[in-house]
């Protein structure tokens, strides 16, 4: 199991990658066909903007496939460590139960407006909008995982991690 996770969040990895590549050049040839050609590509920083918007959902299930989400932990120090393993699965729990909540919403949210056309490119909008179930529902995969797993017991998040 662990193994398939760590997998698939390298695979996610690689995939954001050219994603931010994508994005990179595309905003660079954009800028540039502006500034000196006075053009520029029909659909072009929509299509930027797509692709920042499914970074952002899967860079959020990488981020907490490695363990790097944020977290506020103002008096974990006080707990035990039986405590803090337990409060870390408790919260795997919930962040997972939010974000399978999400997908459950996101999906009659889709059907009545995923139809329409994005404005320039008149792509269905659901195409975008799909991001959010994808998104949501790999957190909650990797946090369902983390919980059950609990991947890092002798490693607490902030204490003396990287």
């Amino acid at each position: 199991m662990k193994r398939l996770a760590q997998g698939l969040a390298r695979f996610l990895e690689v995939v954001l990658g050219y994603l931010f590549l994508v994005i990179t050049v595309a905003t660079i040839v954009l800028v540039i066909l502006r500034y000196f050609f006075s053009t520029t590509i029909v659909g072009g920083q929509e299509f930027v903007v797509f692709c920042f918007i499914y970074t952002t959902a899967i860079g959020a299930a990488v981020l907490l496939a490695k363990g790097e989400h944020i977290a506020v932990q103002v008096f974990l120090g006080l707990l035990s460590s039986r405590s803090r393993r337990w409060l870390r699965r408790t919260n795997h729990l919930l962040v997972a139960l939010l974000n399978g909540a999400l997908v459950a919403l996101s999906v009659p949210w889709i059907q009545s407006v995923g139809q329409f056309p994005s404005p320039v490119l008149r792509i269905p909008q659901g195409v975008v909008l799909l991001s959010l179930p994808i998104g949501c529902g790999l957190v909650a995969l990797y946090a369902l995982w983390m919980a059950i797993a609990d991947p890092r017991p002798s490693v607490e998040a902030g204490e003396g991690g990287a």
